[in-house]
């Protein structure tokens, strides 16, 4: 499947207007958080299509409804490379009637790149690099207290210290 920026909003479109119907009843609203390429798309950080819209949070009454419109939300093996706090950083990309949808930022995409260290992320990384917050990176990838929620073992945490050094010498515009 190639979804473009238009394919996504459209699939979360559809979710909200189905979850406006199934949950008439209920006045509050659902918060969901995009990562990994449909997040880049969202932001407009990349061009490319995105095989998936991949969720990392949101309540787990969308879960069913979400499998529907082909929204993974089945990417919990992937929260050891997001710190604990990344909703915080997550920005609103699209409201609808019930679901606010956000998208991790770009840091904490980032991070989970490098720590996923494939090939299609190495190449969205090249793409994005000019739109990193250099010093919130540092913050996140410096801080022992943040570093310490990477569920990773020591040898994983080694392979990811060498990659996000291999991401910062090739990308990291020099200091003035």
């Amino acid at each position: 499947m190639n979804l473009t920026k238009k394919d996504i909003l459209t699939r979360l479109q559809r979710l909200d207007r189905r979850v406006v119907a199934e949950f008439s009843n209920y006045d509050g609203r659902f918060v969901v958080i995009i990562v990994g390429g449909g997040a880049l798309a969202l932001h407009d950080y990349v061009s490319r299509v995105t095989s998936d819209i991949d969720v990392l949070e949101a309540s787990s009454s969308l879960y069913e409804l979400m499998e529907h419109y082909d929204i993974n939300g089945q990417v919990n093996a992937h929260i050891f490379s997001y710190l604990y706090n990344f909703p915080d950083r997550a920005s609103l990309v699209w409201s609808g009637q019930k679901i606010d949808y956000y998208a991790a930022s770009l840091e904490d995409i980032v991070i989970a790149k490098i720590s996923a260290n494939r090939t299609k992320d190495w190449d969205d990384l090249a793409q994005i690099h000019n739109f990193v917050d250099w010093d919130t990176l540092d913050y996140l990838l410096r801080d022992e207290e943040e570093l310490s929620t990477l569920k990773m073992s020591d040898r994983v945490y080694l392979d990811f210290k060498a990659n996000y050094e291999i991401f910062e010498s090739r990308y990291r515009p020099c200091k003035q």
